[in-house]
């Protein structure tokens, strides 16, 4: 396997195992019933995009990944929003995107190149509920700094990679249509998802490091 496959192919999936590991390490130490939603939400879009890297076509395994995410993220903000209007903010926002897939991949004919707006969709979602907790944690102040808080670092990691990944999804589909009946500069096409790869790769390290950050100060708290 050369390094170029497992930037190309394989590091969305190692992204999606990092924050499984992660999370399920988390999880173990903190019982709480959406940390387990979010451990499983990613075990599954590991196992979606390995399977992915090795299928042709795989437009059906993001169109289901869009999906899956829509569904376990949005089950996530419900249970971490304190207000009801967030939740029902929430609800609305998931059976929408949920309406989107389901019509657009089962009543008409699946798509044969990518959903930008599924995935469009997915990440406007993503980043709306994003910082309706940000707006919770500035209107709810608490003597624990943000640094060893959680969900802080989670939607954190969320919202940089949706804001991020979202002019790649506007456009990865106009790209597709453009380049590859033509014939040329293919290797666009891969460059652009490429950036993609790098940037869940990173929001991966970043939640890894957020949670090592937390059970590191924890135990140095407890330890005084």
């Amino acid at each position: 396997m050369s390094f170029d496959f497992f930037m190309r192919n394989l590091m969305e999936s190692c992204s999606y195992t990092i924050s499984f590991l992660f999370l399920l390490f988390y999880a173990s130490r903190n019982r709480q019933a959406k940390l387990r939603v979010l451990a499983f939400y990613f075990f599954v879009a590991a196992l979606l995009m390995l399977r992915a890297a090795y299928a042709f076509p795989n437009i059906r395994l993001y169109s289901m990944l869009s999906l899956v995410s829509a569904i376990f993220l949005s089950i996530y903000f419900h249970e971490t929003y304190l207000m009801k209007w967030k939740k029902k903010v929430v609800i609305l926002i998931v059976v929408g995107q949920c309406a989107y897939s389901l019509i657009n991949n089962f009543v008409f004919a699946p798509p044969v190149i990518f959903d930008s707006v599924g995935h469009v969709l997915l990440s406007t979602g993503i980043v709306v509920m994003a910082f309706l907790f940000m707006h919770q944690i500035l209107t709810n102040i608490t003597a624990e700094p943000l640094s060893h808080n959680f969900d802080f670092w989670f939607v954190s990691t969320q919202l940089i990679y949706h804001l991020g990944a979202f002019g790649i999804f506007l456009t990865y589909n106009y790209l597709t249509k453009r380049i590859l009946p033509s014939g040329e500069n293919r290797n666009l096409i891969s460059n652009v998802w490429l950036v993609h790869n790098v940037l869940l790769f990173l929001t991966a390290l970043l939640l890894a490091g957020g949670i090592l950050w937390i059970t590191f100060r924890r135990k140095s708290q407890s330890s005084l």
